[in-house]
């Protein structure tokens, strides 16, 4: 039997591409799958995973930590460094509730303890004055007025936070560092000595004012120095004028470090 080459050719080259068209339409799509999969992603295939956005005044925990600057009564504290939120416009004040810090400094901060403890603006309703200085103010008998009590105390209150801060972390206090406690304490002096100069009864007084003038000195000195041992003895000092005098907390623990201090 005769075979003619060209068409036997012609017909095997026929058979072969209907082969390979019958096995690209079985088999091509799973290989391109593999194939695609073992390739590196074109930049248009990419997808870029990202963690939810930080919304810092949105939320309600947002808004609390970002509120930026609350200053003391009646006064406006120099800017400082404070490395929490700070909250320096009196300097680092960040105040998430009105309500007054611990009682206790040896007990935790309330709220999340783990996390930096937030200045807290003086609150004047817990003024109560300890028997030893309430006579200094007493402007019907020619003492103090309510004003000085109030910067007085308020001057108390907020150095009384940044030197917690400054000496046992940011979970005692907000922080603030040496230089700009300070200048803190200076413009509190100069805002004291400013309203003395209003007071009648600041004769009357001598004693206390005197006492509060050279209490502002030694911390100026103290933050000055970077000494430890002086600015504990200080903390103490402040410690026992804020807690102990002007709230007169029968809970806080009494350093016995001015000489207003009476034995409960």
């Amino acid at each position: 039997m005769d075979f003619d080459q060209r068409k036997v050719v012609t017909l095997v080259g026929t058979l072969v591409l209907a082969g390979a068209v019958i096995a690209a339409g079985v088999y091509g799509p799973s290989a391109w799958k593999v194939l695609r999969s073992q390739s590196p992603k074109a930049a248009g295939d990419q997808v870029l995973i990202q963690n939810p956005p930080i919304n810092g005044g949105g939320s309600a925990a947002g808004a609390a930590a970002g509120q930026g600057t609350q200053s003391a009564p009646n006064v406006q504290a120099p800017g400082n460094s404070n490395s929490g939120t700070s909250q320096q416009g009196t300097p680092g004040q960040s105040s998430p509730t009105a309500t007054a810090p611990s009682a206790d400094p040896n007990t935790q901060p309330q709220g999340d303890a783990s996390g930096p403890r937030k200045y807290v603006a003086p609150d004047l309703k817990l003024i109560d004055l300890a028997p030893s200085i309430a006579g200094f103010f007493d402007p019907n008998n020619g003492g103090l007025s309510q004003t000085a009590e109030t910067k007085a105390f308020s001057a108390c209150w907020d150095i009384h936070q940044y030197v917690d801060g400054y000496l046992y972390g940011p979970t005692a206090g907000p922080q603030m560092n040496a230089q700009d406690i300070k200048k803190y304490i200076i413009f509190f002096k100069t805002v004291w000595d400013s309203q003395l100069k209003k007071e009648p009864g600041a004769a009357k007084a001598a004693v206390f004012c005197n006492y509060m003038d050279e209490m502002f000195n030694r911390g100026i000195d103290a933050f000055n120095s970077q000494d430890k041992v002086r600015i504990e003895e200080f903390h103490q000092e402040i410690h026992d004028m804020d807690e102990h005098l002007f709230r007169n907390n029968t809970n806080a623990k009494v350093y016995g470090a001015t000489p207003f201090a009476t034995k409960r």
